[in-house]
């Protein structure tokens, strides 16, 4: 039973990672992003609180975050192996990390780190589209859908996200670039930080996480 935290700036492809370790090796998938989404559909009080920030591109405050994190966690099957994406964002929510774990009687045993240079990510961000119904991602050079302009998992009509525009794509990964380091310099001080390129294709990317985390 393995507790790994995925991290990597947007297009680095971190969550078609963790979707393939869900399928081949039945990790349970954590994310804020479908905490946010799910806990607002079914009106939780502090996730209409959340939307107030998310639904503007906003970051939602700490204490909120992880609130709603340490209710969210007990859906999961605490008897498989977690991996969380990109639920800290910055040094400030470390320990609630940390406290979040313990209190769930785990233990971070890898941060894994997805490299991915602007230019890349821009090319990949560009030619996105997702599924608004159920979140899945696709990528017309990468990981094209079967009925072009249709999710292959629920049918839905797929659409471009607005700040998938090259000039967005900077504002976002210029943030991310700012929060990241001191992140990645405590994990590497922890000696669990892994760091992957993201460069490859998605088979040779999968294909050296696997081996880095000895599944």
């Amino acid at each position: 039973m393995k507790t790994i935290l995925f991290h990597g700036p947007s297009g680095s492809g971190k969550d078609t990672q963790v979707d393939l370790l869900v399928q081949k090796y039945e990790f349970e998938s954590i994310g804020t992003g479908e905490m946010f989404r799910s806990m607002y559909k079914e009106g939780d009080v502090e996730s209409i609180k959340a939307y107030q920030y998310w639904s503007k591109g906003k970051l939602v405050p700490n204490d909120l975050v992880y609130s709603m994190l340490n209710r969210w966690v007990k859906r999961f099957d605490s008897s498989k192996s977690w991996a969380f994406v990109s639920v800290v964002r910055d040094v400030g929510q470390i320990p609630l990390f940390d406290d979040l774990l313990a209190k769930n009687n785990r233990t971070l045993n890898t941060f894994v780190h997805f490299l991915l240079s602007q230019g890349a990510a821009i090319e990949r961000m560009s030619l996105r589209k997702i599924c608004p119904n159920c979140d899945t991602t696709y990528h017309e050079k990468y990981k094209p859908e079967k009925v072009k302009g249709y999710c292959d998992r629920c049918g839905t009509k797929l659409v471009q996200r607005e700040d998938d525009q090259p000039e967005k794509i900077k504002i976002r990964l210029k943030e991310y670039n700012e929060t990241i380091g001191p992140i990645v310099e405590t994990y590497k001080n922890r000696g669990i930080l892994i760091e992957i390129d993201a460069s490859p294709t998605i088979e040779e990317i999968h294909t050296q996480l696997v081996q880095k985390l000895g599944l």
